[in-house]
């Protein structure tokens, strides 16, 4: 069992895609002894429950849509709950995907919901295009393709920079860099949080 950690445990985990955010998450979760959401996870577990919320959800992705902003937030909100109930916290790892969602998630601190800190992993989009090509014929991911990933890329750009910019004006977004080895970006992680 951890030790008892003090200071931020609702965390947000920013990064593009290829940068090592879920490989982080579970790290930094495990080390603090809170809940680990993957956002796709607890949509996936929706749609495969055949749920009112998961039937909507799967609607919207066969029209090669995203899952709308109230439907996600339907989603995860009682997620979060359970894990400030269970883990006494959480690190969000895809979520919020968009500004929407970031000030939604804001306004939560009523119900002690809201974040604490947003961390953002910093890797180059040449960097993360690079790593996204090596491993989509490892994974066995024929959608890895270099137009597909330059898709997701931009997609990335153009959706969560203004999430960053608020969690730069809340004051509270840390940027740690994320083109060094894994270990050593989880200790700068760590290092951001107080812990060694």
């Amino acid at each position: 069992m951890p030790p008892v950690v003090t200071g931020p445990r609702r965390l947000v985990l920013l990064a593009r895609p290829g940068a090592g955010k879920s490989t982080q998450a579970e790290r930094l979760a495990a080390r603090l002894g809170v809940v680990h959401l993957a956002t796709g996870d607890v949509l996936r577990r929706e749609v495969a429950s055949a749920t009112p919320l998961g039937r909507a959800v799967a609607e919207a992705l066969e029209h090669g849509e995203l899952a709308p902003d109230e439907l996600v937030m339907s989603a995860i909100v009682p997620d979060l709950e359970e894990a400030l109930t269970r883990g006494g916290g959480f690190v969000l790892d895809g979520f919020p995907r968009d500004l929407p969602q970031a000030r939604a998630l804001a306004g939560l601190s009523a119900r002690g919901l809201e974040p604490q800190l947003a961390l953002e992993i910093d890797v180059s989009v040449a960097e993360c295009r690079r790593r996204l090509l090596a491993r989509a014929p490892l994974e066995g991911r024929n959608d890895d393709n270099a137009e597909t990933i330059d898709h997701r890329l931009a997609s990335y750009e153009a959706e969560m920079a203004p999430v960053i910019d608020f969690y730069r004006e809340e004051g509270i977004l840390r940027v740690v860099d994320g083109e060094r080895a894994p270990d050593e970006v989880t200790k700068l992680l760590f290092g951001e949080l107080g812990l060694d």
